[in-house]
């Protein structure tokens, strides 16, 4: 598409589409165009109103001229809103057309909900109705995202850590109207745009596990998706990628079908941070054929937007070159797979020739996967795997099955399949392991070696690091060892620098410190001036360009000599992250958004930089010293060149093309007003200690009266975690009827764990184990 087209969202009443517009014109900073709206401030009347008054001839008449209008003079920059009008034949033709150009969107959502949202009656009729309905809307569009009930996901951190402290009766977070929703349609936006119009949710690796070294998926066919007890499986488990397997099978798939293929996707999006693959499974040569049941599974796929998709290199070159052409950003994986007996050897030709073919016809990854009759042929594999990368730089996932022939699984360069450990294996006799069992397998091979992490600090004795980050180790199967290291000098810091040193947190008071022992930072951790992760570079890592998305995994998990020392923030994410996560569509970050920062130090900054990077353009600092205030003021007003430290101007990465004047600015005290010129704060950030610290008593903090009247609520965000009640706690648990949602410190802290653990090993976070190691023990 076009940049900035328009974006079309089509659907039944009742399926969600008004708060959809919302969301998505708020996120795309496009303009909201409601077609049914249009027709009644041109018209006067609604669409039932019109048709008695003046016949249902005449209304579809008005209609399609009122929408060929609206299409023609609203191309770009705007969302669409299209209601029953677009149902009208004339309708569906001209959505149709727009659609071989712009992205139309329908908004599925299970029937029986609608219906139930409708107050219709539970009648065969009424079903027959609202079938044909969506059955209009698939029709017409080419996209299609399906709205899974708010109540269908796992319960907020903060919550599980209140139950977990005994706090049942002083819930943080009740969860606000559509958050996850928000959260799920964010995201789809996302893989439609590319990341464009919205921040990526990491910079610790590369973008797609075809890119990443030895990286793991493992698969879930439809029925498993379905089954009972499927919520409770933790689907972030070490993998890079999930692959949903959809059976290619007669006879032809019904609307029902379609519905249960787009809710599982939905669910396994919702629920894994991993990405997704799409993979229609065909057993039968003959199913393989340019017109249907294969293609039409192939094209409901694409319309989910799934971050890869697979063709089975059987198709002829036309059926692989539409696909290749036609996908946007889903990448496309030439897939082959043969059973024993009827697959070539990795020493033939024709394996060279299939790989060759695939890329020639434009797949971004090539999957070849033979059936092993001895283990020599695992050094054959591995044989045809250096060959082919010497030839293109297309990934190559190449591996054989069988007992026999594990060690091409251990040895495979990327996307290795591995078995989740809490679904039932339906076949003992298959090759796959579990990602722990692979990877201990990659060190028991010396690929990896074990590496010591470290935590230092003046005051880290207490720290839940340590805890994390070994839990996280054990659960995927590496040999490392997390430890604390306290001390009050710098210096000691050289003694951890060895060759098994494989990185450390560095908390309080080196975060800005160390920086003068590092030949090499990261963007963000330049314009926070504080670091709170530091890698060993085994490799020279350009100073100039120096990310941490240039850490490719051959750096890391193996020990060596250390050529340099780079340094990283992962707060800022952690900040980010959290802060996302429970913004309330009504909260939703646009130009008026105001945010309040308590303290001034390097988590302050931190603070303002996500919160710069979210798109808030007017920050307030309050500081008991008021002179470090102003100097975090001066900090990003010299970033920006802005002369007053009143304001800055600061130009986000992720937003640069609407880039625009911020203000950051400093409250002199707690009895001081708020500006009348701002917006009352929704987000508000403490990163004060709320204990006692030597002889200097809790601060007893609580956001003032005057700064606390948004009549939307917002997210409160507490830092200080070594005390597990807190005054602001207190205040956020009491105001929660007005909207306010509290993020638990311990929140925070496994965010950042977790981004952090992705920097040092280059492989996701089992998160769910780093946040039951904490639940379990503080």
């Amino acid at each position: 598409f076009g940049k900035d087209a328009s974006l079309v969202l089509v659907g039944t009443k009742g399926s969600g589409l008004s708060s959809f517009a919302v969301i998505a014109a708020t996120a795309l900073r496009f303009r909201l165009v409601d077609t049914e709206k249009w027709l009644v401030e041109h018209y006067g009347l609604r669409r039932s109103e019109y048709i008695k008054e003046r016949g249902l001839n005449n209304y579809r008449k008005i209609a399609s001229e009122t929408l060929k209008e609206i299409l023609k003079k609203h191309g770009t920059g705007c969302v669409l809103v299209c209601g029953p009008e677009a149902f009208e034949p004339q309708s569906q033709s001209l959505i149709r057309a727009f659609a071989l150009t712009h992205p139309v969107v329908m908004i599925n959502r299970d029937i029986t909900l609608i219906r139930q949202h409708l107050g219709l009656p539970n009648s065969r009729e009424v079903f027959q109705i609202l079938g044909q309905s969506q059955r209009h809307c698939r029709q017409i569009s080419n996209l299609e995202f399906f709205n899974l009930p708010e109540s269908e996901a796992a319960s907020p951190l903060s919550t599980d850590l209140s139950k977990s402290l005994g706090r049942q009766n002083q819930t943080l977070n009740s969860p606000s109207l559509l958050q996850n929703v928000k959260q799920d349609f964010l995201e789809f936006l996302n893989s439609l745009t590319g990341g464009a119009s919205m921040p990526a949710s990491s910079m610790f690796s590369p973008s797609s596990p075809s890119e990443r070294e030895h990286s793991t998926l493992f698969s879930l066919r439809i029925e498993e998706v379905a089954r009972e007890g499927f919520s409770s499986i933790d689907l972030d488990c070490g993998t890079d990628a999930i692959e949903l397997v959809v059976r290619c099978r007669p006879p032809q798939y019904t609307p029902v079908d379609w519905d249960r293929i787009s809710r599982s996707l939905q669910m396994i999006r919702r629920r894994s941070r991993a990405s997704i693959i799409y993979h229609v499974e065909c057993d039968r040569p003959s199913l393989v054929r340019e017109q249907g049941e294969y293609a039409e599974l192939l094209s409901h796929g694409l319309r989910l937007l799934p971050d890869f998709i697979t063709i089975d290199l059987r198709c002829s070159e036309r059926q692989i070159e539409n696909l290749t052409n036609s996908v946007g950003r889903t990448k496309v994986i030439g897939h082959r797979s043969y059973l024993k007996g009827e697959s070539p050897s990795w020493k033939d030709l024709d394996l060279q020739k299939q790989f060759d073919r695939a890329v020639t016809l434009g797949c971004h990854v090539v999957r070849l996967v033979r059936e092993a009759e001895s283990v020599s042929e695992d050094r054959n594999c591995l044989l045809f795997q250096a060959i082919m990368a010497s030839r293109s730089k297309v990934p190559l996932i190449a591996y054989n099955t069988g007992i026999q022939a594990r060690s091409s699984m251990v040895l495979s360069p990327c996307m290795t399949p591995v078995r989740h450990p809490n679904i039932p294996n339906s076949d003992p006799t298959t090759s796959l392991l579990t990602s722990q069992q692979l990877m201990k397998a990659r060190f028991a091979s010396f690929i990896y070696q074990p590496l010591h992490f470290h935590i230092f600090g003046a005051s880290v004795d207490y720290s839940l690091s340590p805890l994390m980050h070994n839990a996280a180790f054990d659960a995927l199967g590496m040999g490392h060892t997390y430890s604390i290291r306290q001390s009050r000098s710098l210096s000691d810091f050289a003694l951890l620098v060895d060759e098994t040193f494989g990185g450390a947190s560095i908390s309080l008071p080196f975060k800005s410190e160390i920086l003068s022992l590092l030949d090499s930072i990261s963007e963000p951790a330049k314009a926070i001036q504080a670091i709170n992760t530091i890698m060993p570079m085994r490799a020279m890592l350009d100073e100039e360009s120096a990310d941490s998305s240039q850490l490719s995994t051959s750096c890391r998990n193996r020990a060596g000599p250390i050529s340099s020392l780079y340094g990283d923030n992962t707060d800022w994410t952690a900040l980010y992250t959290c802060i996302h996560r429970y913004l309330s569509p009504a909260n939703t970050v646009r130009p008026s958004s105001s945010a309040l920062i308590i303290g001034a130090g390097g988590m302050a900054r931190a603070s303002i930089y996500a919160l710069l990077r979210m798109g808030v353009k007017n920050i307030m600092i309050w500081n008991r010293t008021y002179s470090k205030a102003i100097q975090v003021a001066d900090h990003f007003t010299a970033l920006s060149g802005n002369s007053n430290h009143k304001q800055s101007h600061h130009q986000s990465p992720l937003h640069s093309r609407r880039a625009q004047e911020c203000l950051v600015r400093v409250i002199e005290t707690l009895d001081s007003p708020w500006p009348d010129e701002l917006a009352q704060p929704t987000i508000v950030v403490c990163t004060i200690p709320a204990h006692q610290i030597g002889d200097v008593a809790p601060p007893e903090f609580t956001i003032p009266q005057q700064w606390f009247h948004s009549r939307t609520g917002g997210v409160i965000v507490e830092l200080s975690y070594k005390s597990s009640w807190t005054p602001l706690l207190q205040q956020a648990h009491d105001n929660a009827h007005k909207g306010w949602i509290c993020v638990e410190p311990l929140e925070v802290l496994i965010e950042q764990g977790r981004a952090q653990f992705e920097l040092f090993t280059g492989y996701p976070a089992p998160q769910k184990t780093m946040r039951n190691s904490i639940l379990e023990q503080y």
